[in-house]
């Protein structure tokens, strides 16, 4: 307490002999007796200075704490940027995709009733003339309009997920798209929960999110739903990619899972060759 009142009252004492030091010349003589105690207060402080001196030098040394590590919390800014610069690694130097249309003109009106009929993945010509144009933002624009007019059209939904994920394809700085494709593939989920394509994409597409994001439980998680979806179902060869996935995502893991995965695949699809490549067969 006397390292602490002696200083305040030295500076408070200090402050007021200034003061009254520049008041006019007719002001009442109370500087002397203010002096007089300053005197006094600076004798104190400095034998308070030498006690505080000796019991330091007297005091054995301690090892200074530790200092605890403060780990910032992530703004979401920051998850955009690191979302944005992981896409944008996956294609050389982040720019957009060359539109490769092979001299396909795209008219809006004329063309976009059909690019619900193209899949991006088989014959992108017709996306990448859109892209070429400069009209995927109008497409983009349309479907989500087509999406929200109809909220329980499944195939609406759909269409815009197809969109959204065609377009990030050719640029993957448009990293935004992939939240709202997901979005899409839940509205259908919540119309249809077996329908199998907006499940299977949306796992999918988890798969390809930076790892920070956690998204990679989630699509196993959907995986394993499709799988348990399917084994209720008739055997259709394109439910082969479910077993291939979710064991990959297994792997690294659960290596003996992932196994019983693939095994499971392979006896609804005995002939797949990635399936029997896995089992090493």
């Amino acid at each position: 307490m006397r390292q602490i009142l002696l200083p305040t009252l030295f500076a408070t004492a200090a402050a007021a002999a200034v003061s009254l030091a520049l008041r006019p010349d007719s002001a009442p003589p109370v500087v002397d007796p203010l002096a007089s105690d300053l005197a006094a207060l600076q004798q104190q402080h400095a034998e308070l200075a030498r006690e505080l001196a000796a019991l330091a030098a007297a005091r054995p040394a301690v090892a200074a704490a530790p200092v605890r590590e403060v780990v910032p919390t992530v703004a979401p800014e920051a998850v955009a940027a690191a979302v944005e610069a992981y896409l944008a690694a996956r294609d050389a130097g982040g720019k957009p995709v060359e539109a490769n249309a092979a001299g396909l003109a795209f008219d809006f009106e004329r063309d976009f009733g059909k690019l619900a009929k193209s899949d991006f993945w088989a014959d992108a010509k017709l996306w990448r003339a859109a892209f070429a144009a400069g009209r995927m933002d109008e497409v983009i624009a349309r479907y989500d309009a087509l999406a929200k007019a109809d909220p329980k059209n499944v195939q609406a939904q759909m269409d815009l997920a197809k969109a959204c994920i065609a377009y990030l394809q050719m640029d993957p700085t448009k990293w935004q798209l992939s939240s709202r494709a997901d979005k899409a593939y839940d509205d259908v989920l919540a119309i249809d929960g077996n329908h199998w394509e907006a499940r299977f994409s949306k796992a999918v597409s988890y798969t390809f999110w930076p790892e920070f994001l956690g998204k990679k439980k989630a699509a196993a998680e959907h995986f394993q739903i499709l799988v348990d979806q399917q084994e209720q179902q008739p055997v259709g060869d394109h439910q082969a990619q479910t077993y291939l996935y979710l064991g990959n995502l297994l792997e690294g893991r659960e290596p003996e899972r992932a196994k019983e995965v693939w095994r499971r695949g392979l006896v609804r699809h005995p002939q797949n060759a990635a399936l029997r490549e896995k089992l090493g067969q």
